[in-house]
């Protein structure tokens, strides 16, 4: 086997893209929140390394929330299950209950929000999923720009 050099951003969306194909396709709903929880988190570095607010410090601010940014993409990250999906940790049930629907749905857009720092908004991987969310979301409860 040959050792080879793989750049982090693009790892990430080959994620993302994986995620976002296995969503619109209605398949492994705890794979789609792993793997776009995963991009995520890549996604948020870069986004901090570029001198941008990641989704999670934009959220704080406009939630004036008290809590330290991780203490707030924590308590996101629990919300959509990410943490749980990945992790059990001594002591901890070995049942989750969640909507994996509507999680796998949040992981995916809090990630594009990132995408969307780093790439823009016109990306291939973000039209793809605009157009099929455009198809079978309500758009209302949805803001998927």
């Amino acid at each position: 086997m040959t050792k080879e050099t793989y750049k982090l951003f693009d790892l990430a969306a080959n994620q993302l893209e994986t995620a976002i194909m296995l969503f619109c396709s209605g398949d492994d709903k705890f794979s789609v929140i792993t793997l776009a929880g995963a991009a995520d988190v890549i996604f948020c570095q870069l986004v901090t390394r570029i001198g941008q607010d990641n989704f999670t410090k934009i959220i704080s601010k406009e939630e004036n929330d008290p809590r330290s940014i991780p203490e707030v993409g924590k308590d996101i990250n629990d919300t959509l299950h990410i943490n749980a999906l990945k992790h059990l940790d001594p002591g901890e049930d070995e049942y989750v209950s969640l909507d994996a629907d509507e999680c796998a749905l949040g992981a995916i857009l809090k990630a594009i929000a990132n995408y969307n720092m780093l790439e823009g908004k016109n990306e291939n991987l973000i039209n793809g999923f605009r157009a099929w969310a455009q198809i079978n979301l309500d758009l209302k409860k949805y803001n998927i720009n």
